[in-house]
């Protein structure tokens, strides 16, 4: 009857220590996916953060050139102001000096002669 006994105990023992190597198995398993499946995140994050940067370096650059379009209006607006002033003061030499260099940026920029 020990011997019995002795055996059933080793067999339940057999048995709590194949199950525990099926837990350490699956968990061995499950690290290796959570590992994977890691990796590739920590990949779309690099994606993400790159896309992330250009899109700042565009934003950056789209505001600089609306800075610089905002710029040669307001100039623009100043020298033909500052034309029609000489004009109104009859200084036309100098006013058709500086309509023309007015006209020559408009068309340096791409503008138009208006």
């Amino acid at each position: 009857m020990d011997k019995l006994k002795s055996h059933n105990r080793n067999q339940r023992r057999m048995y709590r220590i194949h199950k525990q190597e099926e837990k350490i198995h699956n968990l061995e398993l499950l690290i290796g996916s959570l590992e994977q499946e890691n990796k590739e995140l920590k990949k779309q994050l690099e994606e993400l953060q790159t896309l992330y940067n250009n899109m700042f370096k565009c934003h950056c650059n789209r505001v600089q050139v609306e800075t610089l379009l905002s710029q040669q209006k307001e100039f623009i607006k100043w020298l033909e102001e500052m034309i029609k002033d000489l004009f109104r003061n009859e200084a036309y030499e100098v006013g058709a000096t500086y309509s023309y260099i007015l006209s020559r940026y408009k068309e340096t920029i791409g503008g138009k002669d208006e």
